[in-house]
């Protein structure tokens, strides 16, 4: 591997080590539902967020719910 390449595969991995990442997979849920809820959610505190998922009627919300703690479990 080029030294450019290794230089640049570095600052990406110090750029991933302050993300929490999560990925939810095989949900029956179409994106423009799971995008609803996700905009309410978006930018807000984590403990908010999880009040919101909470008490949200949607069945996005639920899904939404346990990835959000699956990232917070990933941190």
């Amino acid at each position: 591997m080029g030294s450019r390449k290794r230089l640049s595969n570095e600052t990406i991995k110090e750029a991933k080590k302050n993300v929490a990442f999560a990925k939810l997979n095989n949900c029956p849920s179409s994106p423009r539902k799971m995008r609803l809820v996700a905009d309410i959610i978006r930018g807000e505190d984590v403990q908010k967020a999880l009040g919101i998922l909470k008490y949200s009627k949607q069945h996005a919300a639920d899904k939404l719910e346990k990835l959000l703690l699956s990232a917070i479990a990933n941190w």
